[in-house]
């Protein structure tokens, strides 16, 4: 369940045109994922992709394993 906040917040980024557009071209480039694309085209998706998710990603500690089994 959503909050009320939630709710609004979603209300007020489908009424941008510009984040619509993006999340069309992520849709369209990754239901395209066999074809080649040119430089233009991976960098407009990697452009959309860092307004989607502005923070960097959390570093993770290594996790050693020790019994593995093959």
């Amino acid at each position: 369940m959503l909050s009320e906040q939630e709710k609004l917040e979603l209300r007020e980024m489908a009424q941008s045109a510009s984040l619509r557009e993006e999340f069309r071209a992520l849709r369209r480039y990754s239901q395209q994922l066999e074809r080649r694309i040119t430089v233009d085209e991976l960098m407009r998706w990697l452009t959309a992709m860092s307004r989607v998710l502005p923070k960097p990603a959390e570093l993770r500690r290594f996790v050693e394993y020790k019994n593995v089994k093959f």
